[in-house]
């Protein structure tokens, strides 16, 4: 059978528009070479917490937010699945008066767009139901102590300006403490087993992996700051995980 589009689904997560590590450039590489019949945004996409510390919303954002709006335009299936950094948008009081302030008016009106929704069940073609969701309701550190994860931004905004490979390292690091330390790994695999999915899609904690665990299988789609990562389905079933970093598709790994 013929497919107009390269992809099934393409998932992307953690591309924190608004923030200035934000590897936009890549991210528009990546678009410009892919067509797929469902787009998955899986939270974190506009980074509203750091914006509204200091805000930062160069043209290049604007166009990528509207490259998001014009797919969805044409046709393409796009889903909008919020997260801890763009969670405005999942309190319709809050979202409103975001909006009330001239800085963030056109964003979240261009935001409005989409559906806003929590997480979506996906069927896939040769692994079954999968929950797809941003993950950082797994992140008890998150959940639980909002300042926490916000202080973590401001540290690595800052080293993103001074050193990048640093940055990276103890991006990195921190992420592995707050699985530890939030039993995330443990946490989606209860959800899944409770829930009887066969396998869970998430971002939050930046670290690009599919893994099939002998109960389930996890995925984690990475970021666009620093692994610029996609989770990709194919026609025949096939879900790979892709990279962009050195603005060349390659295949990183694969279920």
């Amino acid at each position: 059978m013929e497919h107009n589009n390269q992809y099934k689904s393409v998932f992307l997560s953690d591309i924190h528009l608004g923030f200035n590590g934000c590897s936009v450039e890549k991210l528009e590489h990546f678009m410009d070479s892919m067509s797929c019949d469902n787009l998955f945004l899986v939270g974190d996409i506009v980074d509203l917490w750091a914006m509204k510390d200091k805000f930062y919303w160069p043209s290049s954002h604007q166009k990528m937010l509207e490259k998001f709006i014009n797919l969805k335009n044409k046709g393409i299936n796009v889903f909008f699945i919020t997260g801890n950094h763009d969670d405005p948008a999942r309190s319709k009081a809050e979202f409103e008066d975001l909006k009330k302030d001239e800085r963030f008016t056109k964003i979240c009106t261009d935001l409005e767009n989409f559906e806003f929704i929590d997480a979506y069940d996906y069927e896939t073609i040769s692994h079954g139901k999968i929950l797809v969701i941003h993950g950082d309701q797994y992140d008890v550190v998150t959940s639980n102590a909002k300042w926490i994860s916000k202080f973590g931004g401001f540290l690595y905004d800052l080293l993103i300006k001074i050193n990048r490979p640093i940055s990276k390292k103890l991006k990195s690091l921190t992420k592995n403490i707050v699985n530890k330390a939030s039993s995330f790994e443990k946490n989606v695999k209860k959800d899944c087993l409770e829930k009887s999915y066969d396998g869970l899609m998430c971002g939050h904690i930046h670290k690009p992996e599919i893994v099939r665990f002998e109960e389930y299988l996890y995925l984690n789609t990475g970021d666009w700051v620093e692994s610029c990562t996609a989770i990709v389905e194919h026609h025949d079933g096939k879900l790979e995980l892709v990279s962009n970093k050195d603005d060349q598709l390659k295949s990183i790994s694969a279920a």
